[in-house]
């Protein structure tokens, strides 16, 4: 019986694995990844330097391009499971490969030119600079050069699943391999990430902030018995920080105060205590309280805490508006909690700040208290950005705020704050989130420039202002106020409604690409001058004046002008 030729027997196509070479690119993905890159050159609140603008395009093109991938994928998945199958013409696909490579090249060239325009007028906006062609180029080499460094780790983790993959497949389901795979690989990415990278560079930014701290100022210690650090302090000046230095020796004299206002003053008190490794928040307050006992900060006119920023700042507009205003009968008290910047401590740790703002104030508050109803100072409060976060968590809401406080300043606060975003949410119907009407001004205003204390900011006038009085004083090109990562996925009201004056009418919320363009315009919230972005300087002297008694309309001329000799800029 002659030899029956036996047939080979191809391997079922479903049976087949063909993974596409290292160097395949999705079109799919390449899609999302152009579509999520231009929307990454969209103008936001403050322009942004050539470094910033690349690592966001980047971030963005790589974030778009696994998204891109993602829904190729569940296409093909869906398809295959309703047996589904798209045919195109011989033409119709000749013209389709060469007419969307023509429009798409188009769409990229007119939306680049179209945001590179924009981006320039936001930066007129607020009266900066914009980018110059070279700093594009930079910004494009950058963006590509992080675009690919994520795709190599994607990648990366994608082959490590597929290996752990097969070799689990020796021994269990392929399903349940596949399964398992993913999740090794995904703990083990999240793992290093957090642990190794995020907590190792957070590491070394407290290394550099912790040196910061210890920087020579250059300045000698007081020599007034009425400062922290001074003759007779309980505080070092050594242990009082880099800020903490600044502060206690950026005092006016009483001279400089007279010559300003043309009254009589005296000589204001500062003092302030600094966050060592042997001491809690806790311990710190309490050396704060102790240095005001001893300077007879009770016996002033004028009590304020002040809520410092991350690194222990006071903004000095602030601090010396009271002391001018109040012809140096006042007594400040700030204290130090961290090392980090706010933009930095804002994203890793919130609880600090409001340990520390409850802490002082309520341990001021205790004191304050005991005196006499007819001894006691007028007890204020304020502070800027994470200080004006960690301030307002002394209390439990705007009414306790009303009772506990006899008035306050509260710069640049942060949208998720407790306090703030209460009052915007219960805000008067049509009054636009930038600036919120509350209860028609009657303790609570606040206003986006130093002109906005008597109407509101579509120019009606506000009716009286009773005590207690509380200014909120926030640009609507600061980003530090509206970055929230509900940005992420949520459109905000104040991108809902009418951009603020200061804002360029092309800033539009994208999900994802929102958040880290605010991210990285808070780094660049300093850049503007005077009245826009994190900047407010001179308007805040009337915001003091009207707190501490006086009216938003009386003449602040000449104490803006006698602050803007000696005020300490440094932040």
């Amino acid at each position: 019986m002659p030899d029956v030729p036996v047939p080979e027997v191809s391997p079922s196509r479903s049976n087949l694995r063909v993974h596409p070479p290292w160097w395949h690119l999705s079109r799919t993905g390449l899609l999302f990844g152009a579509a999520y890159f231009l929307t990454s050159m969209a103008p936001s609140l403050l322009p942004r330097t050539w470094y910033y603008q690349g690592l966001i395009s980047g971030l963005c093109a790589a974030v778009g391009y696994a998204l891109g991938v993602l829904v190729a994928w569940l296409v093909r998945r869906i398809s295959r499971l309703v047996d589904l199958h798209v045919t195109v013409s011989g033409e119709a696909r000749h013209w389709l490969l060469v007419a969307a490579p023509l429009f798409g090249a188009v769409a990229v060239l007119g939306l680049t030119v179209a945001n590179v325009r924009s981006q320039a007028r936001t930066a007129a906006v607020v009266h900066l600079a914009p980018l110059h062609p070279l700093d594009w180029a930079l910004a494009l080499a950058l963006a590509a050069s992080v675009a690919v460094l994520f795709l190599v780790l994607a990648r990366g983790l994608r082959g490590a699943t597929r290996q752990l993959a097969e070799a689990a497949g020796h021994v269990l389901p392929r399903t349940i391999a596949t399964v398992v795979a993913v999740v090794v690989v995904g703990l083990a990415a999240a793992w290093v990430t957090d642990s190794v990278l995020f907590h190792r560079t957070m590491q070394a930014f407290a290394g550099v902030a912790a040196q910061g701290n210890t920087a020579p100022t250059g300045r000698p210690a007081p020599t007034s018995a009425l400062r922290s650090g001074g003759p007779g302090s309980l505080e070092s000046y050594a242990s009082l920080g880099y800020q903490g230095q600044m502060f206690v020796t950026s005092a006016p004299t009483p001279a400089q105060i007279t010559a300003a206002t043309g009254r009589g003053a005296i000589e204001p008190i500062r003092v302030y205590a600094g966050r060592t490794a042997d001491r809690t928040v806790s311990d710190v307050a309490d050396a704060v309280v102790a240095e005001l006992k001893r300077t007879g900060a009770f016996e002033r006119h004028v009590l304020a805490v002040i809520t410092t920023t991350g690194t222990g700042w006071v903004d000095d507009w602030s601090a010396q508006s009271i002391e001018y205003l109040s012809d140096g009968d006042s007594a400040i008290a700030a204290m130090q909690y961290s090392y980090l910047p706010s933009a930095m401590s804002m994203m890793t740790d919130r609880d600090t700040p409001r340990e520390a703002g409850k802490a002082l104030f309520d341990k001021v508050y205790a004191v304050w208290r005991t005196l006499p109803e007819g001894q006691r100072p007028q007890l204020v409060v304020g502070g800027e950005s994470l200080g004006s976060y960690g301030g307002q968590a002394a209390f439990a809401d705007a009414r306790d705020m009303l009772a506990r406080a006899q008035g306050g300043v509260w710069v640049g606060t942060p949208s998720f704050t407790d306090i703030a975003a209460q009052l915007t949410a219960e805000r008067t119907p049509g009054s636009p989130e930038i600036v919120p009407v509350v209860d028609d001004g009657l303790h609570i205003r606040f206003a986006a420039s130093g002109d906005q204390l008597t109407h509101d900011y579509e120019g009606r006038d506000y009716g009286v202002w009773d005590f207690p009085r509380f200014v909120y004083a926030q640009h609507p090109s600061d980003p530090v106020v509206w970055w929230n990562p509900a940005l992420l996925g949520a459109e905000p009201d104040w991108l809902r409604e009418p951009r603020g004056r200061d804002v360029n009418p092309d800033v539009t919320w994208m999900p994802f690409v929102t958040f880290w363009q605010l991210t990285t315009d808070m780094a660049a919230g300093h850049d503007p001058p005077d009245g826009y972005g994190h900047r407010y300087g001179p308007e805040l002297v009337p915001a003091w004046g009207s707190v501490l008694g006086g009216s938003p309309t009386d003449d602040y001329s000449a104490v803006i002008a006698g602050i803007e000799k000696t005020v300490n800029r440094v932040a």
